[in-house]
Protein backbone atom coordinates (compact mmCIF):
# COMPACT_ATOMS: atom_id res chain seq x y z
CA UNK A 1 0.00 0.00 0.00
CA UNK A 2 2.68 2.70 0.83
CA UNK A 3 4.74 1.74 -2.67
CA UNK A 4 1.31 2.15 -4.22
CA UNK A 5 0.81 5.31 -2.29
CA UNK A 6 4.19 7.09 -3.37
CA UNK A 7 4.03 6.17 -6.57
CA UNK A 8 0.57 8.39 -6.82
CA UNK A 9 1.14 10.98 -4.24
CA UNK A 10 1.71 13.55 -5.86
CA UNK A 11 1.05 16.06 -3.11
CA UNK A 12 2.04 13.67 -0.15
CA UNK A 13 5.60 14.75 0.20
CA UNK A 14 5.48 18.33 0.21
CA UNK A 15 2.81 19.41 2.34
CA UNK A 16 2.71 17.07 5.66
CA UNK A 17 1.60 19.30 8.00
CA UNK A 18 -2.00 18.68 8.74
CA UNK A 19 -4.21 20.51 11.07
CA UNK A 20 -6.08 17.62 12.86
CA UNK A 21 -5.27 13.65 13.11
CA UNK A 22 -7.79 12.33 10.74
CA UNK A 23 -8.54 8.24 10.65
CA UNK A 24 -9.38 8.22 7.23
CA UNK A 25 -9.72 4.05 5.67
CA UNK A 26 -9.96 5.33 2.47
CA UNK A 27 -5.62 6.46 1.10
CA UNK A 28 -5.10 9.94 0.37
CA UNK A 29 -3.79 9.22 -2.70
CA UNK A 30 -7.07 7.77 -4.12
CA UNK A 31 -8.72 11.13 -3.14
CA UNK A 32 -5.83 12.91 -4.69
CA UNK A 33 -6.79 10.93 -8.17
CA UNK A 34 -10.18 11.63 -7.30
CA UNK A 35 -9.53 15.25 -7.44
CA UNK A 36 -6.62 15.46 -10.35
CA UNK A 37 -9.36 13.19 -12.04
CA UNK A 38 -11.85 16.19 -11.87
CA UNK A 39 -10.10 18.79 -12.21
CA UNK A 40 -8.87 17.48 -15.50
CA UNK A 41 -12.41 16.25 -16.57
CA UNK A 42 -14.00 20.02 -15.16
CA UNK A 43 -11.26 22.24 -16.77
CA UNK A 44 -12.50 22.47 -20.85
CA UNK A 45 -16.14 22.63 -19.66
CA UNK A 46 -15.51 25.37 -17.58
CA UNK A 47 -13.88 27.35 -19.96
CA UNK A 48 -15.89 26.32 -22.88
CA UNK A 49 -19.63 26.43 -21.91
CA UNK A 50 -21.42 29.40 -22.85
CA UNK A 51 -18.26 31.16 -24.25
CA UNK A 52 -20.21 33.12 -27.18
CA UNK A 53 -22.98 33.69 -26.11
CA UNK A 54 -22.36 37.38 -24.11
CA UNK A 55 -21.96 40.12 -26.00
CA UNK A 56 -18.42 41.81 -27.09
CA UNK A 57 -16.53 44.16 -24.99
CA UNK A 58 -15.30 47.43 -27.47
CA UNK A 59 -11.08 45.43 -27.47
CA UNK A 60 -13.26 42.14 -28.93
CA UNK A 61 -15.06 43.96 -30.89
CA UNK A 62 -11.76 45.85 -32.42
CA UNK A 63 -9.65 42.96 -33.04
CA UNK A 64 -12.41 40.92 -34.66
CA UNK A 65 -13.62 43.56 -36.80
CA UNK A 66 -9.89 44.13 -37.94
CA UNK A 67 -9.80 40.63 -38.78
CA UNK A 68 -13.44 40.12 -40.67
CA UNK A 69 -12.33 43.01 -42.69
CA UNK A 70 -8.80 41.20 -43.47
CA UNK A 71 -11.03 38.61 -44.93
CA UNK A 72 -13.31 40.82 -46.52
CA UNK A 73 -10.68 42.49 -48.62
CA UNK A 74 -8.23 39.84 -48.75
CA UNK A 75 -4.92 42.07 -47.70
CA UNK A 76 -3.92 40.62 -44.46
CA UNK A 77 -1.16 43.13 -44.34
CA UNK A 78 -3.00 46.79 -44.88
CA UNK A 79 -5.35 46.50 -41.38
CA UNK A 80 -8.56 48.58 -41.59
CA UNK A 81 -11.34 49.46 -39.09
CA UNK A 82 -14.20 50.38 -41.24
CA UNK A 83 -12.34 50.44 -44.42
CA UNK A 84 -9.60 53.06 -42.66
CA UNK A 85 -5.64 52.37 -42.29
CA UNK A 86 -5.30 51.04 -38.84
CA UNK A 87 -2.23 51.53 -37.38
CA UNK A 88 -3.00 51.13 -33.28
CA UNK A 89 -1.91 46.89 -33.11
CA UNK A 90 -0.22 44.80 -35.15
CA UNK A 91 -1.58 41.90 -37.22
CA UNK A 92 -0.33 39.14 -35.57
CA UNK A 93 -3.48 38.13 -33.44
CA UNK A 94 -5.83 38.95 -36.05
CA UNK A 95 -3.93 36.56 -38.35
CA UNK A 96 -4.95 33.78 -35.29
CA UNK A 97 -8.54 35.38 -35.38
CA UNK A 98 -9.13 34.84 -39.15
CA UNK A 99 -7.41 31.55 -38.32
CA UNK A 100 -9.92 30.56 -36.30
CA UNK A 101 -12.85 32.05 -37.93
CA UNK A 102 -11.46 29.78 -41.37
CA UNK A 103 -11.11 26.69 -39.21
CA UNK A 104 -14.90 27.08 -37.17
CA UNK A 105 -16.25 28.36 -40.33
CA UNK A 106 -17.82 30.92 -38.31
CA UNK A 107 -17.62 34.76 -37.50
CA UNK A 108 -18.50 35.13 -33.85
CA UNK A 109 -18.20 35.57 -30.54
CA UNK A 110 -17.26 32.09 -30.12
CA UNK A 111 -14.76 31.68 -33.04
CA UNK A 112 -13.14 34.86 -31.60
CA UNK A 113 -12.63 33.66 -28.20
CA UNK A 114 -11.52 30.10 -28.97
CA UNK A 115 -8.19 31.52 -29.47
CA UNK A 116 -8.04 32.89 -26.14
CA UNK A 117 -8.89 29.37 -24.58
CA UNK A 118 -5.80 27.74 -26.39
CA UNK A 119 -3.31 30.24 -25.99
CA UNK A 120 -4.38 29.97 -22.22
CA UNK A 121 -4.12 26.01 -21.83
CA UNK A 122 -0.52 26.62 -23.97
CA UNK A 123 0.19 29.10 -21.12
CA UNK A 124 -0.68 26.88 -18.53
CA UNK A 125 1.47 23.69 -20.62
CA UNK A 126 4.20 25.81 -20.53
CA UNK A 127 4.73 27.09 -16.99
CA UNK A 128 3.90 23.41 -16.15
CA UNK A 129 6.75 22.44 -17.99
CA UNK A 130 9.59 24.80 -17.53
CA UNK A 131 8.96 24.87 -13.65
CA UNK A 132 9.11 21.00 -13.68
CA UNK A 133 12.06 21.31 -15.58
CA UNK A 134 13.74 24.21 -13.39
CA UNK A 135 12.78 22.63 -9.92
CA UNK A 136 12.06 18.78 -10.71
CA UNK A 137 8.94 18.89 -8.34
CA UNK A 138 5.70 18.16 -10.21
CA UNK A 139 3.97 19.18 -7.37
CA UNK A 140 5.26 23.17 -7.17
CA UNK A 141 4.21 22.47 -11.43
CA UNK A 142 0.96 21.58 -11.52
CA UNK A 143 0.10 23.64 -8.36
CA UNK A 144 1.78 26.86 -9.92
CA UNK A 145 -0.64 26.13 -13.27
CA UNK A 146 -3.41 25.57 -11.47
CA UNK A 147 -3.12 28.55 -9.40
CA UNK A 148 -2.63 30.58 -12.52
CA UNK A 149 -5.21 29.21 -14.47
CA UNK A 150 -7.77 29.59 -10.70
CA UNK A 151 -6.68 33.15 -10.19
CA UNK A 152 -9.42 35.18 -10.04
CA UNK A 153 -8.78 37.92 -13.13
CA UNK A 154 -7.92 34.79 -15.67
CA UNK A 155 -11.06 32.51 -14.39
CA UNK A 156 -13.76 35.29 -14.19
CA UNK A 157 -12.47 37.56 -16.50
CA UNK A 158 -9.71 37.08 -19.23
CA UNK A 159 -10.57 33.37 -20.51
CA UNK A 160 -13.40 34.24 -22.03
CA UNK A 161 -12.52 37.52 -23.87
CA UNK A 162 -11.04 37.72 -27.10
CA UNK A 163 -8.01 39.65 -26.72
CA UNK A 164 -4.01 39.98 -27.23
CA UNK A 165 -3.05 39.77 -23.75
CA UNK A 166 -3.04 36.01 -22.73
CA UNK A 167 -1.30 35.13 -25.61
CA UNK A 168 1.61 38.39 -25.13
CA UNK A 169 1.32 36.88 -21.82
CA UNK A 170 2.46 33.19 -22.85
CA UNK A 171 4.81 34.84 -25.46
CA UNK A 172 6.62 36.98 -22.38
CA UNK A 173 6.65 34.48 -20.00
CA UNK A 174 8.05 32.17 -22.80
CA UNK A 175 10.82 35.18 -22.62
CA UNK A 176 11.36 35.07 -19.00
CA UNK A 177 11.74 30.96 -19.44
CA UNK A 178 14.18 30.90 -22.40
CA UNK A 179 16.24 33.30 -20.67
CA UNK A 180 16.65 31.51 -17.91
CA UNK A 181 17.05 27.97 -19.58
CA UNK A 182 20.11 28.90 -21.50
CA UNK A 183 21.66 31.39 -19.24
CA UNK A 184 22.09 28.61 -16.71
CA UNK A 185 23.84 26.19 -19.76
CA UNK A 186 25.80 29.27 -20.65
CA UNK A 187 24.26 29.20 -24.55
CA UNK A 188 24.66 32.56 -25.26
CA UNK A 189 23.85 32.76 -28.73
CA UNK A 190 20.96 30.68 -28.08
CA UNK A 191 20.35 33.13 -25.15
CA UNK A 192 20.11 36.37 -27.31
CA UNK A 193 19.20 35.29 -30.52
CA UNK A 194 16.27 33.25 -29.25
CA UNK A 195 15.02 36.01 -26.92
CA UNK A 196 15.17 38.53 -29.81
CA UNK A 197 12.75 36.11 -32.39
CA UNK A 198 10.27 35.48 -28.92
CA UNK A 199 10.07 39.35 -28.83
CA UNK A 200 9.49 40.23 -32.68
CA UNK A 201 6.58 37.67 -32.25
CA UNK A 202 5.42 39.57 -29.24
CA UNK A 203 5.76 42.54 -30.99
CA UNK A 204 3.94 41.70 -33.70
CA UNK A 205 1.22 41.12 -31.04
CA UNK A 206 1.18 44.11 -29.06
CA UNK A 207 3.60 46.15 -30.45
CA UNK A 208 6.27 48.24 -28.48
CA UNK A 209 5.78 46.59 -24.81
CA UNK A 210 7.37 43.13 -25.98
CA UNK A 211 10.87 45.44 -26.52
CA UNK A 212 10.66 47.25 -22.88
CA UNK A 213 9.97 43.65 -21.83
CA UNK A 214 13.18 42.67 -23.33
CA UNK A 215 15.49 45.27 -22.44
CA UNK A 216 14.57 45.69 -18.56
CA UNK A 217 14.80 41.34 -18.64
CA UNK A 218 17.76 41.43 -20.17
CA UNK A 219 19.37 44.25 -18.44
CA UNK A 220 18.35 43.51 -15.14
CA UNK A 221 18.86 39.83 -15.17
CA UNK A 222 22.54 40.25 -16.81
CA UNK A 223 23.54 43.25 -13.86
CA UNK A 224 22.04 40.83 -11.22
CA UNK A 225 24.29 38.20 -12.49
CA UNK A 226 27.11 40.58 -12.86
CA UNK A 227 27.71 39.59 -16.65
CA UNK A 228 27.74 43.06 -18.17
CA UNK A 229 29.60 42.54 -20.67
CA UNK A 230 27.77 39.93 -22.54
CA UNK A 231 25.32 42.81 -23.60
CA UNK A 232 27.69 43.21 -26.56
CA UNK A 233 28.04 39.28 -27.22
CA UNK A 234 27.61 38.88 -30.87
CA UNK A 235 24.67 37.22 -30.67
CA UNK A 236 22.79 40.08 -28.87
CA UNK A 237 23.64 41.81 -32.81
CA UNK A 238 22.85 38.25 -34.39
CA UNK A 239 19.23 38.71 -32.75
CA UNK A 240 18.53 42.23 -33.00
CA UNK A 241 19.37 41.59 -36.71
CA UNK A 242 16.62 38.65 -36.82
CA UNK A 243 14.03 41.13 -35.11
CA UNK A 244 14.51 43.96 -37.69
CA UNK A 245 14.24 41.17 -40.24
CA UNK A 246 11.01 40.13 -39.40
CA UNK A 247 9.23 43.30 -37.90
CA UNK A 248 10.90 45.12 -40.45
CA UNK A 249 9.76 43.15 -43.16
CA UNK A 250 6.18 43.26 -41.90
CA UNK A 251 6.39 47.00 -41.78
CA UNK A 252 8.33 47.63 -45.33
CA UNK A 253 5.26 45.40 -46.33
CA UNK A 254 2.74 47.90 -44.27
CA UNK A 255 4.16 51.10 -44.89
CA UNK A 256 3.55 50.85 -48.66
CA UNK A 257 3.74 54.57 -49.57
CA UNK A 258 2.31 55.73 -45.84
CA UNK A 259 3.91 58.13 -44.02
CA UNK A 260 6.17 56.06 -41.81
CA UNK A 261 5.98 58.64 -39.10
CA UNK A 262 1.68 58.56 -39.31
CA UNK A 263 2.28 54.30 -39.14
CA UNK A 264 5.10 54.40 -36.18
CA UNK A 265 3.90 57.72 -34.19
CA UNK A 266 0.63 55.91 -33.80
CA UNK A 267 1.98 52.62 -32.74
CA UNK A 268 4.52 54.77 -29.92
CA UNK A 269 1.33 56.70 -29.06
CA UNK A 270 -0.74 54.18 -28.40
CA UNK A 271 2.03 52.32 -25.78
CA UNK A 272 3.00 55.71 -24.50
CA UNK A 273 -0.54 57.01 -23.71
CA UNK A 274 -0.83 55.08 -20.14
CA UNK A 275 2.50 55.96 -19.01
CA UNK A 276 3.52 58.94 -16.48
CA UNK A 277 4.21 61.17 -19.26
CA UNK A 278 0.69 61.39 -20.20
CA UNK A 279 -0.88 61.61 -16.94
CA UNK A 280 -0.97 64.19 -14.05
CA UNK A 281 1.04 64.19 -11.14
CA UNK A 282 -2.44 63.87 -8.57
CA UNK A 283 -3.18 60.88 -10.94
CA UNK A 284 0.35 59.12 -10.98
CA UNK A 285 0.79 59.12 -7.44
CA UNK A 286 -2.83 57.94 -6.78
CA UNK A 287 -2.22 55.22 -8.74
CA UNK A 288 1.49 54.46 -7.15
CA UNK A 289 -0.70 54.04 -3.65
CA UNK A 290 -3.23 52.23 -5.22
CA UNK A 291 -1.41 49.40 -7.98
CA UNK A 292 -0.63 46.69 -5.06
CA UNK A 293 -4.06 46.63 -3.32
CA UNK A 294 -6.22 46.91 -6.65
CA UNK A 295 -3.65 43.56 -7.90
CA UNK A 296 -3.80 41.97 -5.04
CA UNK A 297 -7.78 41.50 -5.46
CA UNK A 298 -7.86 40.86 -8.88
CA UNK A 299 -5.50 38.15 -8.48
CA UNK A 300 -6.98 36.52 -5.19
CA UNK A 301 -7.21 33.81 -3.73
CA UNK A 302 -4.16 33.01 -4.37
CA UNK A 303 -2.50 36.43 -3.98
CA UNK A 304 -3.01 35.66 -0.10
CA UNK A 305 0.08 33.42 0.09
CA UNK A 306 2.35 36.42 -0.73
CA UNK A 307 1.44 37.92 2.92
CA UNK A 308 3.76 34.81 4.29
CA UNK A 309 6.35 36.80 3.13
CA UNK A 310 6.41 38.47 6.89
CA UNK A 311 9.03 38.24 8.11
CA UNK A 312 10.81 39.86 6.03
CA UNK A 313 14.13 39.38 7.36
CA UNK A 314 14.01 35.60 5.72
CA UNK A 315 12.12 36.39 2.58
CA UNK A 316 15.14 35.63 0.66
CA UNK A 317 16.75 32.92 2.19
CA UNK A 318 13.57 31.30 1.92
CA UNK A 319 14.17 31.96 -1.73
CA UNK A 320 16.90 29.49 -1.73
CA UNK A 321 16.42 28.13 -5.84
CA UNK A 322 17.89 29.77 -8.70
CA UNK A 323 14.56 29.68 -10.14
CA UNK A 324 13.06 31.27 -7.17
CA UNK A 325 15.27 34.80 -7.33
CA UNK A 326 14.89 34.42 -10.93
CA UNK A 327 11.24 35.23 -10.84
CA UNK A 328 12.12 37.48 -8.47
CA UNK A 329 14.22 39.37 -11.08
CA UNK A 330 12.14 38.96 -13.46
CA UNK A 331 9.36 41.16 -11.24
CA UNK A 332 11.61 43.62 -9.96
CA UNK A 333 12.64 44.43 -13.47
CA UNK A 334 10.11 44.59 -15.29
CA UNK A 335 6.34 45.62 -13.23
CA UNK A 336 7.73 49.12 -11.69
CA UNK A 337 6.74 50.03 -15.35
CA UNK A 338 2.99 49.62 -14.74
CA UNK A 339 3.23 50.65 -10.85
CA UNK A 340 3.82 54.00 -12.04
CA UNK A 341 1.82 53.86 -15.10
CA UNK A 342 -1.91 55.22 -14.76
CA UNK A 343 -4.61 53.46 -16.82
CA UNK A 344 -2.92 49.98 -16.40
CA UNK A 345 -5.39 46.86 -16.88
CA UNK A 346 -4.93 44.29 -14.87
CA UNK A 347 -5.08 42.10 -17.77
CA UNK A 348 -1.40 43.51 -18.83
CA UNK A 349 0.35 41.58 -16.00
CA UNK A 350 -0.97 38.31 -16.66
CA UNK A 351 2.61 37.23 -17.50
CA UNK A 352 3.44 37.76 -13.62
CA UNK A 353 0.89 35.50 -12.37
CA UNK A 354 3.10 32.14 -12.64
CA UNK A 355 5.84 34.12 -11.17
CA UNK A 356 4.04 35.75 -8.50
CA UNK A 357 2.31 31.57 -8.01
CA UNK A 358 5.87 29.96 -7.45
CA UNK A 359 6.94 32.86 -5.09
CA UNK A 360 3.36 32.22 -2.93
CA UNK A 361 3.48 28.64 -2.93
CA UNK A 362 7.67 28.36 -1.65
CA UNK A 363 6.34 30.96 0.94
CA UNK A 364 3.77 28.66 1.90
CA UNK A 365 5.79 25.54 2.31
CA UNK A 366 8.76 27.83 4.42
CA UNK A 367 6.47 29.64 6.58
CA UNK A 368 6.42 28.90 10.09
CA UNK A 369 4.04 27.05 11.34
CA UNK A 370 1.81 29.35 13.43
CA UNK A 371 1.56 31.27 9.94
CA UNK A 372 0.53 28.66 8.05
CA UNK A 373 -1.81 27.11 10.21
CA UNK A 374 -3.74 30.58 9.52
CA UNK A 375 -4.12 30.54 5.79
CA UNK A 376 -4.56 26.83 5.84
CA UNK A 377 -7.53 27.64 8.58
CA UNK A 378 -8.89 30.46 6.25
CA UNK A 379 -9.11 28.74 3.08
CA UNK A 380 -10.19 25.24 4.77
CA UNK A 381 -13.34 27.79 5.92
CA UNK A 382 -13.41 29.44 2.64
CA UNK A 383 -14.02 25.33 0.98
CA UNK A 384 -16.46 24.21 3.75
CA UNK A 385 -18.33 27.84 3.38
CA UNK A 386 -18.64 27.32 -0.12
CA UNK A 387 -19.78 23.68 0.01
CA UNK A 388 -22.79 24.26 2.17
CA UNK A 389 -23.57 27.35 -0.09
CA UNK A 390 -23.26 25.55 -3.21
CA UNK A 391 -27.74 25.31 -3.13
CA UNK A 392 -28.39 28.47 -3.00
CA UNK A 393 -29.22 28.69 -7.03
CA UNK A 394 -32.21 26.78 -6.15
CA UNK A 395 -33.67 29.92 -4.17
CA UNK A 396 -31.87 33.22 -5.86
CA UNK A 397 -34.93 34.85 -7.72
CA UNK A 398 -32.37 35.52 -11.01
CA UNK A 399 -31.79 31.30 -11.12
CA UNK A 400 -34.48 29.70 -9.48
CA UNK A 401 -37.01 29.41 -12.81
CA UNK A 402 -33.64 28.80 -14.89
CA UNK A 403 -34.29 25.51 -17.05
CA UNK A 404 -32.28 22.41 -15.12
CA UNK A 405 -31.66 24.37 -12.35
CA UNK A 406 -32.21 21.00 -10.57
CA UNK A 407 -29.03 19.32 -12.19
CA UNK A 408 -26.91 22.13 -12.23
CA UNK A 409 -27.09 22.83 -8.62
CA UNK A 410 -26.72 18.87 -8.13
CA UNK A 411 -23.22 19.24 -9.92
CA UNK A 412 -22.43 22.09 -8.10
CA UNK A 413 -23.50 20.68 -4.79
CA UNK A 414 -21.46 17.22 -5.41
CA UNK A 415 -17.91 18.86 -6.49
CA UNK A 416 -17.59 21.21 -4.03
CA UNK A 417 -19.04 18.68 -1.82
CA UNK A 418 -16.32 16.21 -2.87
CA UNK A 419 -13.67 18.96 -2.52
CA UNK A 420 -15.11 19.73 0.99
CA UNK A 421 -14.75 16.18 2.03
CA UNK A 422 -11.24 15.58 0.41
CA UNK A 423 -9.79 18.86 2.86
CA UNK A 424 -11.32 17.38 5.69
CA UNK A 425 -9.91 13.88 5.44
CA UNK A 426 -6.44 15.24 4.13
CA UNK A 427 -5.20 18.61 4.77
CA UNK A 428 -2.40 18.05 2.48
CA UNK A 429 -5.02 18.32 -0.33
CA UNK A 430 -6.11 21.65 0.73
CA UNK A 431 -5.06 23.69 -2.64
CA UNK A 432 -6.24 20.68 -4.93
CA UNK A 433 -9.87 20.95 -3.50
CA UNK A 434 -9.50 24.90 -3.75
CA UNK A 435 -9.06 24.40 -7.19
CA UNK A 436 -11.33 22.31 -8.38
CA UNK A 437 -13.83 24.31 -6.10
CA UNK A 438 -12.63 27.50 -8.08
CA UNK A 439 -13.37 25.77 -11.49
CA UNK A 440 -16.89 24.29 -10.45
CA UNK A 441 -17.58 28.23 -9.49
CA UNK A 442 -16.42 29.01 -13.15
CA UNK A 443 -18.46 26.40 -14.70
CA UNK A 444 -21.77 27.85 -12.16
CA UNK A 445 -21.01 31.23 -13.72
CA UNK A 446 -21.13 29.79 -16.79
CA UNK A 447 -24.54 28.26 -16.06
CA UNK A 448 -25.87 30.64 -14.27
CA UNK A 449 -24.22 34.39 -14.27
CA UNK A 450 -23.96 34.75 -17.95
CA UNK A 451 -27.60 33.88 -19.05
CA UNK A 452 -28.14 36.17 -16.22
CA UNK A 453 -25.99 39.00 -17.85
CA UNK A 454 -27.33 38.46 -21.37
CA UNK A 455 -30.91 39.15 -20.34
CA UNK A 456 -30.04 42.20 -18.48
CA UNK A 457 -26.80 43.67 -20.38
CA UNK A 458 -27.70 46.51 -22.95
CA UNK A 459 -25.06 45.28 -25.13
CA UNK A 460 -27.59 42.39 -25.35
CA UNK A 461 -29.54 45.39 -27.52
CA UNK A 462 -26.82 46.77 -29.27
CA UNK A 463 -26.26 43.42 -30.59
CA UNK A 464 -29.22 42.82 -31.63
CA UNK A 465 -29.91 46.31 -33.07
CA UNK A 466 -27.00 45.64 -35.21
CA UNK A 467 -27.44 42.62 -36.66
CA UNK A 468 -31.10 43.95 -37.76
CA UNK A 469 -29.49 46.62 -39.55
CA UNK A 470 -26.91 44.73 -41.01
CA UNK A 471 -29.25 42.49 -42.05
CA UNK A 472 -31.82 44.99 -43.78
CA UNK A 473 -29.20 46.66 -45.61
CA UNK A 474 -27.15 43.30 -46.99
CA UNK A 475 -27.23 43.93 -50.68
CA UNK A 476 -27.84 47.94 -50.16
CA UNK A 477 -24.83 50.71 -50.39
CA UNK A 478 -24.35 52.53 -46.10
CA UNK A 479 -21.85 54.42 -45.40
CA UNK A 480 -20.55 55.95 -42.15
CA UNK A 481 -20.22 59.97 -41.94
CA UNK A 482 -16.80 61.11 -41.48
CA UNK A 483 -16.57 61.57 -37.55
CA UNK A 484 -19.09 59.41 -36.27
CA UNK A 485 -18.13 57.59 -33.28
CA UNK A 486 -19.21 55.04 -31.52
CA UNK A 487 -18.54 51.47 -30.33
CA UNK A 488 -16.20 49.28 -32.90
CA UNK A 489 -18.61 46.20 -31.30
CA UNK A 490 -21.47 47.94 -32.78
CA UNK A 491 -19.68 47.98 -36.06
CA UNK A 492 -18.30 44.55 -35.79
CA UNK A 493 -22.09 43.40 -35.44
CA UNK A 494 -23.33 45.35 -38.30
CA UNK A 495 -20.63 44.69 -40.46
CA UNK A 496 -20.91 40.67 -40.21
CA UNK A 497 -24.50 40.68 -40.47
CA UNK A 498 -24.55 42.53 -43.88
CA UNK A 499 -20.95 40.63 -44.92
CA UNK A 500 -19.70 43.84 -46.37
CA UNK A 501 -17.40 46.51 -45.10
CA UNK A 502 -19.13 49.87 -44.34
CA UNK A 503 -17.05 52.51 -45.61
CA UNK A 504 -16.66 55.75 -43.92
CA UNK A 505 -17.78 58.75 -45.76
CA UNK A 506 -17.73 62.44 -46.22
CA UNK A 507 -20.23 64.35 -47.12
CA UNK A 508 -22.06 65.96 -49.72
CA UNK A 509 -23.66 62.05 -50.33
CA UNK A 510 -25.63 61.01 -53.24
CA UNK A 511 -29.42 61.37 -52.96
CA UNK A 512 -30.83 58.48 -51.47
CA UNK A 513 -27.76 57.09 -49.98
CA UNK A 514 -28.20 55.57 -46.32
CA UNK A 515 -25.66 56.64 -44.00
CA UNK A 516 -25.04 56.17 -40.17
CA UNK A 517 -25.04 59.46 -38.21
CA UNK A 518 -24.78 60.68 -34.82
CA UNK A 519 -28.67 61.52 -33.22
CA UNK A 520 -27.32 65.27 -32.83
CA UNK A 521 -26.53 66.27 -36.30
CA UNK A 522 -28.06 68.98 -38.71
CA UNK A 523 -29.66 66.80 -41.01
CA UNK A 524 -30.35 68.31 -44.93
CA UNK A 525 -33.49 69.28 -44.94
CA UNK A 526 -35.63 66.79 -46.42
CA UNK A 527 -33.50 63.90 -45.21
CA UNK A 528 -35.11 60.88 -44.34
CA UNK A 529 -34.49 58.56 -41.05
CA UNK A 530 -35.10 55.61 -41.74
CA UNK A 531 -34.12 53.47 -38.13
CA UNK A 532 -32.12 53.89 -35.46
CA UNK A 533 -29.20 51.62 -34.21
CA UNK A 534 -28.74 51.80 -30.08
CA UNK A 535 -24.70 51.88 -29.78
CA UNK A 536 -22.64 51.86 -26.50
CA UNK A 537 -19.73 53.52 -25.28
CA UNK A 538 -20.06 56.96 -27.22
CA UNK A 539 -21.59 60.43 -25.95
CA UNK A 540 -24.84 59.01 -28.05
CA UNK A 541 -26.92 56.25 -26.63
CA UNK A 542 -28.21 55.83 -30.57
CA UNK A 543 -27.25 56.80 -33.64
CA UNK A 544 -29.31 57.80 -37.11
CA UNK A 545 -29.69 55.48 -40.19
CA UNK A 546 -31.11 58.20 -42.93
CA UNK A 547 -30.54 58.63 -46.85
CA UNK A 548 -29.96 62.09 -48.18
CA UNK A 549 -32.74 63.84 -49.52
CA UNK A 550 -33.10 63.93 -53.20
CA UNK A 551 -32.68 66.95 -55.71
CA UNK A 552 -35.22 69.06 -55.67
CA UNK A 553 -36.08 70.43 -59.00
Amino acid sequence: MHGRADRFGLFLRTDPITLLKTTDPVPTHRWEILLLLLIGILTLPALLVNLGDHTFIDDEGIRSLVAFEMMESGDYIHTTMNGEAYYKKPPLYNWFLVASFSLTGQINEWSARLPTVVFLLAFLLLIFLSVRRATEDSTTAFLVAAMTLTSGRILFWDSFLGLIDIAFSLSIYGLFIWIYAHYGKRRWFAYFIGAWFITALAFLLKGLPAVVFLGLSILVHLGVQREWKKLFHPGQMIGALLFLFIVGGYYWLRLDGTDPETVFGTLFTESAQRTPTHHGTGKVLLHILTFPFEMFYHFLPWSLLLLLAFPLRSFLTRMDHPFYRFSLVMIAANIPIYWVSPDVFPRYLLMFIPLFALIGYRLFATAPDSLRRIVQIFFLCVIILVALSSWIPLILPQTRNMDQIGFMTLVLVSLTGIAALAVLRHRNLLFLALVLQLLTLRLAFDWMVIPDRIANDFGTLVRADAKRIGKHYQDKPLVYLDGLSGSPTTWFYLNTARGAITPVAKEPLAPGVAFITPQHTQLPPGTLIRDTLHIRHSDDRFVLICEMPPIQE
